[in-house]
């Protein structure tokens, strides 16, 4: 058995220190910053494709998910793709899955970016929609409502767009490709500079 010792603090025990003080001026301020995004929310937002990555700013990447998800459910409810139905079913799943994951990943590296202090860049190049990219898309959502009004008021038959909607894909690649020559030559001339 070891003895007890009663040892009693004494009054000349060092003080504890205390904090310096900061002038009001350097004083950090601990706020959550309005940047700051929810990965759960961008990742619930996801269930509808495309939305997740709107709400984080990636605009453009959410309408080119939205556009692939649309594609899928046209292509499976055609019935007309036969014994590639399983394969298009089971790349549609992934692509949802994938669709969440990448919404909340996103999220949590934009939060990192900010946190960091970093002004966070989206890093592939997926930001809010150019006025080049939010005139064409008011030119198309303009056409298509005329259309969906004229068939709807006026009873003009559609029928035509069933012949004639890969001209809309052509149209859209001789943009894509004028956009690219356009991009190239503004960088060939920032080089030389």
């Amino acid at each position: 058995m070891t003895p007890q010792l009663d040892i009693e603090p004494t009054a000349e025990a060092t003080p504890r220190p205390t904090p310096y003080p900061l002038p009001p001026a350097a004083r950090p301020e601990y706020f959550r910053d309005s940047r700051y995004k929810s990965p759960v929310m961008a990742a619930v937002l996801s269930l509808m494709p495309g939305l997740g990555q709107v709400f984080l700013g990636y605009t453009k990447l959410g309408f080119i998910h939205a556009g692939t998800a649309a594609t899928l459910v046209c292509l499976m409810s055609s019935n007309r793709l036969g014994q590639l139905e399983p394969a298009v079913g089971i790349f549609m799943g992934f692509f949802w899955l994938y669709n969440l994951v990448d919404a909340h990943r996103r999220a949590l590296l934009l939060n990192e970016a900010i946190s960091r202090l970093e002004t966070p860049e989206l890093p592939d190049g997926f930001g809010a929609v150019s006025f080049g990219g939010r005139l064409a898309l008011g030119i198309g959502l303009i056409f298509v409502g005329m259309l969906t009004l004229l068939n709807l008021r006026f009873h003009v038959s559609l029928a035509w767009l069933e012949q004639w909607w890969p001209a809309g894909l052509v149209a859209l690649g001789i943009y894509l490709v004028l956009r690219a020559i356009k991009d190239r030559a503004a960088q060939a001339s920032t080089d030389q500079d």
